[in-house]
């Protein structure tokens, strides 16, 4: 288990959430939004195990967020 910090209306807007989405966690409503950001199929997770990401990969893809 992490902890992060978030803010208190990125908190209330995480809580709306996961009462719409009938949701039973905030990681839940969590990996729900990445998943439906990076749209990745979950058939993809585990695929390309052990393949590390370089600095400019990482920043790239903030940069597209």
């Amino acid at each position: 288990m992490t902890t992060i910090q978030v803010s208190s209306s990125t908190k209330q807007t995480l809580e709306w959430l996961k009462k719409s989405e009938n949701l039973s966690s905030y990681d839940q409503v969590i990996k729900k939004l990445v998943d439906k950001k990076t749209k990745i199929s979950k058939s993809m997770f585990g695929a390309f195990k052990g393949i590390k990401w370089e600095k400019e990969d990482r920043m790239s893809f903030q940069d597209e967020n």
